[in-house]
């Protein structure tokens, strides 16, 4: 998130599950943990209240958003949307902007060969909105940080499977190739691979006795039927 680092340690606690979905959030609590007083706690909370992240609730106070199979399905396809459009939209990096995509890479090597999923999850993101904010697009970027912000927890979940970390960095490494060629269309094909490889999680528990009109989400560039000029 990065412009208030009280807003970053509290959803870093949501994002590690040490906060977890649904968990309602004990403010006493949190502003021991934290060191901070119950004002600008407050304040936090409330800004991640409108991001979705956290829910508040009359006389009940804020707890951990949580998201059935079917929002999360739905969150998806929001992905696939924005990502499509944001990587569509590209200025092709520098040499030195590439360098640093390369580093968050390893990062994620590092992270998911000594199982720190939360080091993972870090540099997952620094690599992917490393690459997002390469786009012209940026209230699209801006709204697709808000849609990942509000999964995370669910990610973590899906990350925490050592056979799928062992996969991060080597799709990454086919989208820094994609991104060297400067191919728009086989980057945004990558990127829904390695998108639906998580969403996939979700068909068994979406696929006996959900509505169509979820099931057929587009998930997918061929299925948004977008199309990709190349400049």
């Amino acid at each position: 998130m990065g412009d208030d680092p009280l807003v970053d340690a509290l959803y870093r606690l949501i994002r590690t599950g040490e906060l977890s979905p649904g968990q309602r959030v004990d403010q006493r609590v949190i502003s021991e943990l934290l060191g901070v007083s119950r004002t600008p706690l407050r304040e936090a909370l409330r800004a991640l209240a409108i991001d979705g992240v956290l829910t508040r609730t009359p006389n009940a106070g804020y707890a951990v958003a949580k998201l059935s199979a079917e929002d999360l399905l739905q969150y998806y396809s929001l992905r696939a949307f924005l990502e499509t459009q944001v990587l569509a939209a590209l200025h092709w990096p520098s040499e030195e902007e590439l360098d640093q995509l390369r580093r968050s890479n390893e990062d994620c090597r590092v992270a998911a060969e000594a199982g720190d999923l939360d080091q993972l999850m870090t540099a997952n993101r620094a690599f992917h909105f490393g690459m997002f904010r390469w786009s012209t697009l940026t209230i699209m970027v801006n709204e697709l940080e808000r849609v990942w912000r509000v999964s995370d927890p669910y990610r973590a979940l899906h990350l925490s499977n050592r056979e799928r970390r062992s996969h991060v960095a080597i799709d990454h490494d086919r989208m820094i190739e994609a991104i060297e060629s400067r191919d728009p269309a086989r980057l945004i094909e990558l990127q829904d691979a390695h998108r639906a490889t998580s969403r996939m999680l979700l068909h068994d528990m979406l696929s006996h006795g959900r509505p169509q009109s979820l099931m057929g989400l587009p998930q997918s560039k061929a299925q948004l039927g977008v199309r990709i000029s190349v400049a």
